[in-house]
């Protein structure tokens, strides 16, 4: 028996236990992180031997410009010649190295303390052989809960709250249906709304709802609330940078939007069947910044700035001084940067939908200088435009 039908025996059991409706968040929990045979925990994503492309794995163009946002921050926060620089869902540990290597040449006084943050054991080993290479010494743990809180602290992640699992709704006749997965007539899994109304139906806002038609489905992210109690938690003085793709909550919930974000990514291509070969593929929703903003603020984490990736990475210093020098030296690999950087640049490729945003915790933080004009806070903070 192969590890996706172990898993698909054990999802069928826990729905078989549920009576017969197990919900969107259960499914995703374990078609993701069942230990051994969850997607993170059992096969390689990254890269071109992966189902997706992260922006760490297309050259230096996000280390760069986190490097000159923590550069910023850095001397905002008084420039403590103690702090530690923590990335979460670290993946194949290539961007916490690049953006900690590039401060070592920018600042006088570069992170004392490396913290990597990944939940998968496999992953872990992969980020200990690259920090030993590099010399690097990096302390790595599963969870936040395993972190002491720290008072001098920038915090990063990419792409990470987007594989927080999800709850799925159906909105008809005034009501949320909760969707969740079933097995079919035909035995096959398959969705099925359940019978009786959501008890504690998501915080959307109420000029939104009323805008949708009837048979509205789409998703809510139950973990960002928690997430993000226990990074504030850790971050007694500090800073979080928070990379996802990802809207506000007026362009999530959209009337037009009528099936929701949620897809399935397998072989670089992205399907909406996300109940086929469990634990095969990844499986995603995009991020409401507009909810997380508001589980922040409750959890004591105050919003700084909210950009797109696109323009953010267009006017930072670093960035904009590494293309001219591959604009000056116009051979194969420069070409190859630079067609990376497109893609994140771009509004067609990664540049629009990827959105970044600031927080701070008991430091007074202002937005840099050079980002001013592009800074879109105020449109993530009205619920309706």
């Amino acid at each position: 028996m192969t590890e996706q039908s172990r898993l698909e025996q054990i999802i069928r059991t826990r729905i078989s236990d549920a009576g017969g409706f197990l919900p969107m968040d259960e499914y995703m929990q374990a078609a993701l992180y069942e230990p051994a045979l969850g997607y993170y925990e059992s096969k390689t994503v990254f890269g071109k031997a992966g189902d997706f492309i992260t922006a760490p794995e297309l050259g230096p163009w996000l280390g760069l410009g986190f490097a000159d946002l923590i550069a910023n921050v850095w001397q905002q926060m008084g420039e403590p010649e103690h702090w530690t620089l923590m990335e979460q869902g670290s993946g194949s540990g290539k961007l916490l190295v690049l953006v900690s290597e590039l401060l070592g040449r920018m600042l006088p006084a570069p992170p004392r303390r490396l913290i990597s943050i990944e939940r998968s054991e496999g992953l872990r080993q992969r980020q200990k052989a690259l920090f030993d290479e590099r010399g690097m010494h990096v302390e790595q743990y599963a969870s936040l809960d395993e972190i002491e809180p720290v008072e001098h602290i920038v915090v990063l992640s990419n792409e990470l709250p987007d594989a927080f699992p999800v709850r799925c709704f159906c909105y008809r006749s005034g009501q949320f249906f909760e969707r969740g997965i079933s097995v079919g007539d035909d035995g096959a899994l398959a969705w099925r709304s359940a019978d009786q109304p959501m008890q504690a139906p998501p915080a959307i806002a109420a000029e939104l709802i009323a805008s949708w038609p009837d048979g509205y489905i789409s998703e809510f992210n139950p973990g960002l609330s928690g997430w993000q109690q226990s990074v504030a938690r850790i971050v007694q003085r500090g800073v979080v940078m928070t990379l996802d793709y990802g809207y506000s909550q007026a362009e999530y919930y959209r009337p037009g939007r009528v099936e929701g974000t949620l897809l399935a990514h397998a072989g670089h291509t992205a399907v909406a069947d996300v109940f086929t070969g469990p634990g095969s593929r990844d499986i995603t929703a995009h991020v409401d910044f507009t909810e997380l903003v508001r589980c922040g603020r409750s959890a004591g984490l105050q919003p700084v700035m909210w950009m797109t990736q696109g323009g953010w990475l267009a006017q930072s210093p670093s960035l904009q001084s590494f293309v001219e020098s591959l604009a000056r030296q116009p051979d194969a690999n420069s070409m190859h940067l630079l067609a990376h950087a497109k893609r994140l640049l771009m509004p067609f490729g990664m540049g629009e939908v990827f959105k970044l945003l600031i927080q701070s915790a008991n430091v007074a933080i202002e937005r840099p200088a050079y980002l001013a004009q592009f800074d879109h806070l105020k449109e993530l903070l009205s619920p309706c435009r």
